[in-house]
């Protein structure tokens, strides 16, 4: 009876943080999914207390509350969805210790799992994977073996193709193999499933991997290298991998051919200047020799991309280089690029190099004056405000006076622009908001007005 009461009162505790009925929103979701964080923890210490048996029909109220609670929430970001997850691997867990078949509770996951209407299990039998035990395990695996088997039972007389030249059941019943192989760390099963098909690059990644993960760095490298050649072979798709020139350039350095290593680096990032790549430069390049590979990169960047040259000044300071080249450039070509590159210039630049900062800075404001989108006219005229104190500041007023010009002549019917761009011009301090009172009466009057 004592033990009943239990499990009436965290019954009404789930219900509780659950709150069937009531939407959650957006921004509410985290703080909701915080709450029922808490009950699991409650959850988890009865199964650590060795009351796995109690546990796990708690586990399953919850997990069935959590489905009734799907269309309840704007689960956006994620965070029931993840809740969920944890929440079913601790309910495995949970009918282990308590000394559940194994065949009824991996039949239990297969049937959750196809019975996802929500997108809960998206996944989970990595995580499944990790967690079963031995006869689970094989019977767990064995499920998705005979589905395969059934699925290439038509093919077994032919050669073996790619991966995604085979029916959607064989490619869903291979890649769930393979990701539970990859969750074990077993490389031995791995491979004898891939015996069935033609490797594919992404299949090198993961098997170099494997081998990394053991200290085979040679190895690993050789499977990095089939992968790079299978890569040429045609179009993969979801069986290509983006991975494995990192990983060479690591794997290189992990066997002593760091020379190699920093090649393969330099090589990739002169095909494609990023910021992220020239981390990976500095990394690879010998302290000594630092500064040799930081002018190389910063000339590579400059000749091939200014989104990325500006991306590369910013992290390394290099205002001085920064605002040579873009007092080079014209103001229109810095109109084509993202605020999130140009604004972090234009502040880095403002104190030291003011003319090129109001040259950034007009910029910035005339991107959104050509484009039209009003909404944004109030950052438009900040950075035009800027502009043109920057302007001032570097004694170079024309500057802003050939901008006051261009504006006049191209936008002066932009009615929600204009007037205050003009009240800039005309030197005169922004106008301050109307207070909510103001605004508020003003609505009133518009609303009850004919």
């Amino acid at each position: 009876m004592k033990r009943r009461k239990k499990n009436d009162r965290m019954a009404a505790t789930i219900e509780r943080v659950l709150n069937l009925g009531h939407f959650v929103p957006y921004e509410c979701s985290w703080e909701f999914t915080d709450d029922l964080y808490r009950v699991k923890k409650e959850l988890d210490a009865l199964v650590a207390e060795g009351e796995s048996e109690r546990a796990v029909s708690l586990y399953e109220l919850f997990l069935a509350g959590c489905y009734e609670k799907a269309e309840e929430i704007d689960d956006s970001g994620g965070s029931l969805g993840d809740f969920f997850e944890s929440l079913f691997i601790s309910w495995v867990e949970a009918r282990q210790k308590a000394g559940c078949a194994a065949a009824e509770t991996v039949q239990q996951v297969l049937h959750w799992m196809e019975n996802d209407d929500y997108g809960f299990c998206y996944k989970v039998e990595e995580e499944v994977a990790k967690v079963l035990n031995k006869e689970g395990f094989i019977l767990f695996q064995g499920h998705f073996q005979k589905q395969l088997d059934t699925a290439l039972a038509p093919f077994k007389d032919e050669v073996s193709k790619p991966l995604p030249d085979y029916p959607s059941e064989a490619v869903l019943s291979a890649r769930t193999l393979k990701a539970i192989h990859l969750a074990r760390k077993d490389l031995r099963a791995y491979l004898a499933l891939c015996e069935s098909f033609s490797l594919s690059p992404r299949d090198c990644e993961k098997i170099a991997a494997l081998y990394k993960g053991n200290r085979k760095y040679g190895d690993a490298l050789e499977w990095v290298e089939r992968g790079f050649s299978l890569a040429q072979e045609r179009e993969w798709k979801n069986e290509s991998s983006r991975l494995l020139e990192s990983m060479k350039q690591e794997l290189l350095r992990k066997v002593g051919r760091t020379d190699e290593a920093l090649q393969s680096v330099w090589t990739q990032f002169e095909k494609h200047p990023s910021v992220y790549g020239y981390s990976d430069l500095l990394k690879y390049a010998p302290k000594k020799e630092r500064a040799h590979w930081h002018a190389k990169a910063m000339e590579a960047a400059r000749q091939n991309s200014l989104s990325e040259f500006i991306e590369i000044c910013v992290k390394t300071k290099e205002w001085e280089a920064l605002s040579e080249h873009l007092d080079s450039i014209e103001r229109t070509t810095l109109e084509a690029l993202t605020h999130y590159v140009t604004e972090k210039a234009a502040k880095g630049l403002k104190r030291k190099h003011p003319l090129v900062a109001a040259k950034v800075y007009a910029a910035l404001g005339m991107r959104i004056v050509k484009s039209g989108k009003s909404k944004y006219y109030t950052h438009a005229l900040s950075n035009l405000r800027d502009a043109k104190k920057l302007g001032e500041k570097a004694r170079h007023p024309e500057v802003w006076l050939a901008l006051v010009e261009e504006v006049r002549k191209d936008h002066s019917r932009k009615h929600s622009f204009i007037g205050d761009f003009e009240e800039i011009a005309a030197d005169r301090p922004a106008s301050v908001p109307d207070s909510f009172e103001k605004r508020a009466r003003k609505r009133w009057k518009k609303q009850v007005s004919k």
